[in-house]
């Protein structure tokens, strides 16, 4: 039975919350309670959520004289069009998807989550999302929603590689760029596909870097900077360089996918993301390879690699230390907490004050905002033992550990792809022989033996072997 005095008690409980007099708060009161209000407010959108798609799926907007839902949360509730039907789509992905209905109540969730979990659901099968809903909801759980929105586009793009080539060509199609006249200078536009945005983009990370500490120009001025002396920069000098190093476009592609192994992620191109076999084969064409072999995945704090490892015959890393580094830590700053690309190399037991070694191990690629932190003793970075670094700063009086929830996940969800691949491929054991009877004669109209893998295995399955 349905009881309305819920809600009566709902809008009294909302009326002496509003009662309530801010302005007594004391500060830890006033975080508390800005803290559980955003808790409340997402609960409140996903019931409004399952209770608009009720009004879908049963048309209940026909009894107050709407033609649709949308018209009806128009009317009624000032929501446009756009807004109505993003709340619809989240009532039915709470649906379809039980555990992230029982997150959303439970308040481990956001609202935010659940319209990831919607998009997901319209770019790939539904199969495919409920296959991997426990991980996902564990990205959830630690991570804010835009980490797993990419996490469940890489899910989608193991399934469908085949529009990431669609969307290279799309691009391609859309070349633009102009330069014009404007007041006082030049009003530049345009766009640029993958390839050679991302050419241009390598290109001015490493020219626009700041030049010192006493460097107190914006970022805009300094990329503005670099485009300006870029002419005369290639004709006389070359390249703009880190140490001997020049900066590359980068193509991280595991072996696994070179081999056509079904469910193998895709190749990713540094600072844009992954791209389909046929855009890898022309980057690929004429680009120098390197081979780094990866021994494992450590379970550390900030999970890496083990290689080249060289002692303390250089203070300064070789070059394919750097080549190693970058594979490791996907081309971002090793601090989970920062996204920069334009990685120095920095001794965690450091070369002069601890005798540290220039191996791998002792390696982190930070950008030069974090590393001058380190420097400045803002921010800690320390060896944990087991090839893993472990990330800390300081809060107040306390100092906590930055964990690095997204590289775990991503790590997580890497394992179960692999995982459904090596169980559709483990051989299957022939049935046992039946025992000595007298034949079974086949009945004529005897029907196929059933598939034994249930529909979603089946969908895996299929799901898998794309890539063959």
């Amino acid at each position: 039975m349905f009881d309305t005095e819920v809600l009566a008690r709902l809008e009294a409980m909302l009326d002496a919350l509003a009662d309530l007099p801010v302005a007594s708060a004391s500060d830890a009161q006033t975080c508390e309670t800005l803290r559980r209000l955003a808790h409340a407010a997402d609960r409140l959108a996903g019931l409004q959520a399952v209770w608009l798609d009720q009004m879908q799926e049963r048309a209940a907007y026909e009894a107050e004289g709407a033609s649709s839902t949308a018209g009806w949360a128009r009317r009624e509730l000032r929501w446009d069009v756009r807004q109505s039907r993003a709340a619809i789509a989240a009532g039915r992905t709470l649906r379809v998807l039980p555990a992230v209905g029982a997150a959303h109540r439970a308040g481990e969730i956001r609202r935010a989550h659940v319209d990831a979990f919607t998009v997901a659901l319209k770019k790939a099968d539904r199969e495919v999302v409920e296959a991997a809903e426990d991980v996902m909801l564990d990205v959830a759980r630690v991570c804010e929603p835009g980490e797993l929105t990419a996490q469940l586009t890489m899910l989608v793009e193991v399934a469908h590689p085949e529009d990431l080539d669609r969307a290279y060509v799309a691009g391609m199609d859309k070349h633009d760029l102009t330069i014009a006249r404007c007041g006082e200078g030049y009003h530049v536009n345009g766009f640029l596909d993958a390839v050679n945005g991302t050419r241009l983009r390598t290109w001015l990370t490493a020219a626009s870097a700041p030049r010192g500490t006493e460097d107190d120009r914006t970022p805009a001025q300094r990329r503005v900077d670099a485009v300006g002396d870029l002419a005369a920069a290639a004709l006389e000098h070359g390249l703009p360089s880190d140490r001997g190093v020049r900066p590359q476009v980068n193509v991280m592609v595991d072996a696994a996918w070179l081999a056509g192994l079904p469910g193998a992620e895709p190749p990713v191109l540094t600072g844009w993301g992954p791209v389909g076999p046929a855009l890898f084969d022309y980057l690929a064409c004429g680009a120098d390879r390197t081979d780094v072999l990866v021994a494992g995945v450590t379970s550390s704090t900030t999970p890496q690699a083990d290689v080249l490892n060289v002692g303390r015959t250089h203070r300064l890393a070789t070059y394919k230390q750097r080549q190693a580094v970058l594979a490791r830590q996907g081309g971002v700053c090793a601090n989970p907490a920062c996204g920069g690309t334009h990685l120095e190399l920095h001794h965690v037991a450091w070369w002069d004050r601890d005798g540290g070694r220039t191996d791998l191990d002792n390696l982190a690629g930070l950008c030069p905002r974090c590393h001058q932190l380190v420097h400045a003793g803002k921010l800690w970075v320390e060896a944990d033992g087991q090839r893993g670094f472990v990330f800390s700063r300081r809060k107040g009086a306390r100092i906590l550990e930055i964990e690095d929830h997204h590289r775990v996940q991503r790590q997580r969800l890497s394992a179960r792809l692999r995982g459904l691949r090596e169980t559709r491929d483990a051989p299957v054991a022939p049935p046992a022989p039946p025992p000595a009877r007298e034949p079974v004669r086949p009945r004529r109209c005897s029907r196929p033996r059933p598939d034994p893998l249930s529909r979603i295995e089946s969908h895996l399955d299929r799901l898998l072997r794309l890539r063959t």
